[in-house]
């Protein structure tokens, strides 16, 4: 696959959402480029399995990258994963540490900084891709903590503001390089660097994808990105989807 050979920028003041813009859109847009759709604001912003997104004004990364891959291209459910790794590199060089649980929400010291929403439009020989990521860039404490679940922001770690092009540009470029190989390669070439970054590796985690729940430890990726858990049972189980929650110890 060759490199996109450029990006088309379409920027919102305030938006309801990236992704649902690209995707009411995307009969309009060039299918042989890359279109990065961002926002300082997101009023129906929205995570993984219908969840609210908060994306309070000019405080957060909301952006949509729209692209197009052949139908028969097998690397689909992959994209979410890559993309993780891209921005996991790019945070990385910024000087955090990032950690990624499976498949594709970034952590740093255990809590989200940010979250991949991958969805298609079909065509009739092609998928239009709408990969939405939300960075919690310079969210502050207040903000943090009405949040569902752990989070934080890189301004809250770094003690540092950010503004979107230090951490969008670099990230764009990385994804860019990473689908190329991903599309070329598939997903074995990033095997290793995804299993040094997988969160929760060795502890017990449960798996939900809505229809049944199963518990089990946290143990590797395979070739193809899926999740491998430890049963009680001794079997490994291919997790293909789901929603991974990590179980906490008991105490007495």
């Amino acid at each position: 696959m060759e490199r996109f050979k450029s990006i088309y920028y379409i920027h919102f003041d305030s938006i309801d959402s990236t992704n649902t813009w690209a995707k009411n859109h995307a009969h309009e847009l060039d299918r042989h480029q890359l279109t990065c759709i961002t926002a300082m604001e997101q009023t129906a912003g929205q995570g993984r399995w219908n969840r609210r997104w908060i994306s309070p004004k000019n405080q957060n990364i909301y952006a949509t990258l729209y692209f197009c891959l052949p139908r028969s291209c097998p690397y689909i459910h992959n994209l979410g994963q890559i993309l993780s790794l891209s921005c996991a590199t790019v945070l990385k060089k910024k000087g955090f540490s990032p950690e990624i649980k499976w498949p594709n929400d970034l952590l740093l010291l255990g809590k989200k900084v940010a979250g991949i929403l991958t969805e298609l439009v079909v065509f009739n020989d092609s998928f239009g891709v709408v990969l939405g990521i939300g960075i919690n860039t310079n969210m502050s404490e207040e903000l943090l903590n009405t949040i569902d679940q752990p989070a934080t922001s890189l301004t809250q770690l770094s003690g540092q503001t950010w503004t979107i092009e230090q951490i969008l540009e670099p990230l764009l470029q990385q994804f860019i390089e990473d689908l190329s190989t991903l599309i070329t390669h598939g997903f074995q070439p990033f095997q290793v660097a995804y299993q040094e970054l997988l969160a929760y590796k060795g502890q017990v985690i449960s798996s939900d994808d809505g229809s049944k729940r199963v518990s089990g430890t946290c143990l590797s990726v395979n070739a193809e990105g899926r999740l491998n858990l430890l049963l009680s049972s001794g079997e490994i189980l291919e997790i293909v989807a789901g929603e991974i929650k990590f179980t906490a110890p008991r105490t007495e």
